[in-house]
C-alpha cells in the first residue's frame, strides 16, 4: 500500500491512517509528511485512489509541517498539525484547519505553542518535550507524565480516539519507543514490530500498523513502513496526574543507578550521595532543554535545575564536579552553552575507575 509514497525516494514520516467518510467500503486516507534534501517537511495526503497530494495549509514555504491528524463530521474535515522552525521565528505551534475536503481547507489558526499534539473534537492534547502530555477535555483535564522520557510525538488511533500513541526516547537510552495509552482506563502498552523494532511514530487502524523506520545515518532519515505484525507489552511507564500535581523535573528509574548504594570516602565530604548515572541523566536532560531554548521555548529554568542536580550528584569526583559547576555558572551568567563533549569525556573517565577520587 506504500509503493506510491516511496517512488520519489523522499523521506516520509508521521503517518496517520483513517477511513474516508462515510467509508462504507473501508477506503483509507493516509496523512503523512515528506521532505527532500533541504529537510523542510511538508504535510501531504494519499487519496483512497492512491494519489499523493500536498495539503493546502497556506503556511510559508520555509515552515516545517509535521504530525497531521484529522477527523470528519457533518460539517466536513477538521485537520491539525504542528508547524514552525523558521530562521527568524523558530517557535512551533499546533495549527487547526477546517473545510469541506482535504484540498479545500480554511486558513490556519494557531492554537497552542508546542512541538507535539493534536485536537480531536473537544479534546486538546499537547506535549512538553521533557516528560509531560497535557490533556484538556470537558470530562476533566489530566497530565500524563512519563518520568525520564523525551516526547517527540503525540497522536491517537483513528479507530479508537481515546487511545493515545506517544512516541519518544528514554533519556538514558538510544532506543526510541511508542506507548499506547488509554485515556478511559489508563491502561498502557508499548508497541513493538515483529522484527523487534519499536513502532516509532506509528499509526494504527484495525490490523494495519504503519511506522517511521530509520533508513539512514541521521535520526530523521526515515520512511513510512508497514509492520507485518506487532506485539503490545503491558507497562506502567506513564503516570496520570491532575494538572497541579505534576513534577517540574524528570526522574528516571535506572537499574544500575548507584544512588542508594554509594559509600562516601573520608576525605571527600558530600552533601548528598554521588551517582554517575544520575549525573549523566541530568546533563542529558539539560542538553535537550537548552537546545529547545534556542528554538524559543521557555525551558531555561528547567535546564539550569538539571545542571544544578548534576553538580550535586558529582561531588565525589572533584574534576567532574568542578567542570559541571563551571558549565552551569557560565550558562547562567554569560549564556555560554556547556561543552557537552568535554563533560561526557569526564564522565567516561570517572566511570573507568567507578570508585571515588582519592
Amino acid at each position: 500500500m506504500l509503493e506510491t509514497l516511496h517512488e520519489a525516494g523522499l523521506m516520509t514520516r508521521m503517518p496517520f491512517l483513517m477511513l474516508a467518510p462515510p467509508s462504507p467500503d473501508g477506503r483509507e486516507v493516509l496523512l503523512f509528511c515528506q521532505a527532500g534534501e533541504a529537510r523542510i517537511w511538508k504535510a501531504c495526503f494519499r487519496t483512497p485512489d492512491g494519489e499523493i497530494r500536498r495539503l493546502p495549509t497556506g503556511l510559508p514555504a520555509d515552515l516545517c509541517e509535521c504530525a497531521p491528524t484529522a477527523w470528519c463530521d457533518a460539517a466536513g474535515w477538521h485537520l491539525t498539525l504542528i508547524a514552525g522552525g523558521q530562521a527568524d521565528d523558530p517557535l512551533f505551534h499546533l495549527y487547526r484547519f477546517d473545510g469541506p475536503a482535504l484540498d479545500r481547507l480554511s486558513p490556519p489558526v494557531a492554537v497552542q505553542a508546542t512541538r507535539t499534539g493534536f485536537i480531536y473534537k473537544d479534546r486538546l492534547v499537547y506535549g512538553d518535550i521533557e516528560n509531560l502530555v497535557h490533556v484538556r477535555q470537558p470530562l476533566g483535564d489530566k497530565v500524563i507524565e512519563l518520568p525520564g522520557a523525551f516526547i517527540y510525538r503525540v497522536a491517537y488511533r483513528a479507530d479508537a480516539p481515546d487511545k493515545l500513541l506517544i512516541s519518544g526516547q528514554w533519556q538514558q537510552e538510544e532506543q526510541v519507543f511508542t506507548l499506547e495509552y488509554d485515556l478511559a482506563t489508563n491502561a498502557q502498552r508499548t508497541i513493538t514490530c515483529d522484527d523487534g523494532k519499536p513502532a516509532y511514530k506509528c499509526t494504527i487502524l484495525g490490523d494495519t500498523v504503519l511506522y517511521a523506520d530509520r533508513t539512514g545515518e541521521q535520526f530523521e532519515d526515515r520512511q513510512i513502513t508497514q509492520a507485518r505484525s506487532t506485539r503490545g507489552t503491558k507497562t506502567q511507564a506513564a503516570v496520570a496526574r491532575l494538572p497541579g500535581q505534576v513534577t517540574m523535573t524528570s526522574t528516571v528509574a535506572v537499574e544500575t543507578c548507584n544512588c542508594k548504594g554509594t559509600a562516601e570516602t573520608a576525605d571527600i565530604l558530600t552533601t548528598r550521595p554521588s551517582c554517575l548515572e544520575c549525573v549523566e541523566k541530568h546533563l542529558g536532560a539539560a542538553c535537550v532543554l537548552l537546545a529547545e531554548t534556542q528554538d524559543g521555548y521557555a525551558y531555561r529554568l528547567r535546564a539550569v535545575g538539571h545542571l544544578h542536580e548534576a553538580e550535586d550528584e558529582s561531588q565525589s569526583w572533584p574534576a567532574l564536579h568542578e567542570a559541571v559547576r563551571a558549565a552551569r555558572k557560565a550558562y547562567q551568567t554569560q549564556g555560554t552553552m556547556p561543552d557537552w563533549q568535554k563533560l561526557q569525556d569526564q564522565i567516561e573517565e570517572a566511570k573507568e575507575g567507578r570508585g571515588h577520587a582519592q
